[in-house]
């Protein structure tokens, strides 16, 4: 029962963020959150939400990490990977079970590069990769704003060619 309180606790502090910009939680996957934005409703600014978004997760995680520190509580450390591109949204799934969800390569990319932020998150917090097509997508907004760091070229598992990778820290 305590790491159901925790995880709790901690999946109300990361979907409030998703859900201020409009975004959908699709579903938790152990200790993960799936989420995406554009869908039911067209957003043209989705990648711009999606760092909003990324941005107060992280600047939450660190705030409450400073508590559990001081109170003897060992912190959590989380990953976001963010990256844009056509989906198929829906229900799907079987006769029995049938889910709102979203399919396609661009989600596997956004696990992919929520995989390179688990390579390089040593003692972070949380750690933001966004890959070059939501970076840019982003930055079309008139309102930017994000200090977002090249990282390079990755290779994508699974994928030819490489992503760009650009790493956010809401400190900036």
């Amino acid at each position: 029962s305590e790491i159901a309180d925790l995880l709790n606790t901690h999946f109300d502090m990361l979907a409030e963020p998703i859900e201020a910009e409009g975004g959908t939680v699709d579903k938790y996957i152990g200790d993960a959150i799936m989420a995406f934005w554009g869908a039911p409703e067209d957003m043209p600014d989705h990648a711009a939400r999606a760092l909003r978004a990324a941005a107060e997760i992280q600047s939450r995680v660190r705030t409450d990490n400073e508590r559990r520190r001081k109170s003897g509580d060992t912190p959590l450390a989380i990953r976001v990977g963010i990256h844009t591109g056509p989906v198929v949204v829906g229900n799907i799934g079987s006769r029995n079970r049938i889910n709102y969800t979203i399919v396609g390569d661009a989600v596997n990319i956004a696990s992919r590069i929520d995989s390179i932020a688990k390579e390089m998150a040593t003692n972070e917090d949380c750690i933001v990769l966004v890959s070059g097509d939501a970076r840019e997508h982003a930055t079309s907004e008139p309102e930017h704003s994000y200090a977002l760091e090249p990282l390079g070229a990755r290779e994508i598992r699974g994928r030819e060619g490489t992503v760009s990778i650009f790493r956010l820290d809401a400190k900036s």
